[in-house]
């Protein structure tokens, strides 16, 4: 049924850069985990982790054993197949030898581990606790390359709850929730000597953190690769507030999501 609803809106309201073979294409194509099989190589379970051994790289990804193995099989299609629309790396958004990779609501950080050998240096912000630990177990062997920060970000200093029950990890409105700091991408990282890529997925929180990233974004014009399917998200908004930063900015949305059509991505770039 989701594939039957993403051809409706292709026909009917926005193609968002989508072609006819490509439509064709994704109605057709296999399931995330016969995808994902693909790229894995094992997925082993211990008492601490859900390890995932990769065909195409030797590093190691420590999944948190709180949550399921399908959400695996997502972030693996997303990360590896190149036709995925939430597939990070388009022609403006490549990412090259020497960036800095700012990598927000990073969770499992698959991305950033398959270009890790690509930066010069990679800034993790992720305020989920069991996403921040598998990532320092990770990255454990290149603490002078990585960086990794726990907080929230939007666009003010605060505290927020935070609902740790479910994968995606959503800033929820329940008081009662899991209290954790909020702050601007201004406020922490504002005086870092360059940040070349900003690649983010929020859950629906992506304005606000655009919101409070707008002297950084100014300043340093990174190429940026920001989702914006989320209930939550406007695209239009997001675009209009990105070239009110930087208004040479070119831009590109790309795929349509079940819930209202709405693009996967934005990619921008100077």
């Amino acid at each position: 049924m989701r594939r039957v609803i993403i051809a409706f809106y292709w026909l009917f309201k926005s193609k968002n850069n989508v072609g006819f073979i490509e439509l064709i294409k994704f109605l057709l194509k296999p399931t995330v985990s016969k995808i994902a099989d693909r790229y894995i190589k094992s997925i082993e379970k211990n008492d601490a982790w859900i390890v995932v051994s990769f065909k195409q790289m030797d590093q190691k990804l420590f999944w948190p054993k709180e949550y399921p193995v399908s959400g695996i099989y997502q972030v693996v299609s997303e990360t590896f197949d190149r036709d995925d629309w939430h597939y990070y790396q388009k022609t403006g958004t490549l990412i090259r030898d020497g960036e800095v990779l700012l990598d927000i609501g990073a969770a499992e950080a698959l991305f950033s581990l398959t270009v890790m050998d690509k930066c010069e240096k990679i800034i993790l912000i992720e305020p989920n606790d069991h996403f921040t630990r598998s990532l320092e177990k990770t990255f454990d062997a290149v603490p002078d390359k990585v960086r990794i920060i726990r907080t929230a970000v939007g666009n003010k200093d605060g505290e927020i709850s935070f609902n740790l029950d479910s994968l995606s990890g959503k800033i929820s409105a329940e008081a009662n929730q899991n209290k954790k700091p909020i702050t601007t991408i201004d406020h922490l990282l504002l005086d870092e000597p360059k940040i070349t890529y900003l690649k983010a997925d929020l859950e629906g929180f992506e304005l606000e953190m655009l919101q409070g990233a707008e002297k950084l974004i100014k300043k340093h014009k990174p190429k940026i690769a920001i989702t914006s399917y989320h209930i939550e998200n406007d695209a239009n908004q997001i675009i209009s507030l990105i070239k009110s930063y930087v208004p040479t900015y070119h831009y590109y949305v790309k795929g349509i999501n079940h819930v209202g059509g709405k693009p996967v991505m934005i990619h921008f770039w100077p």
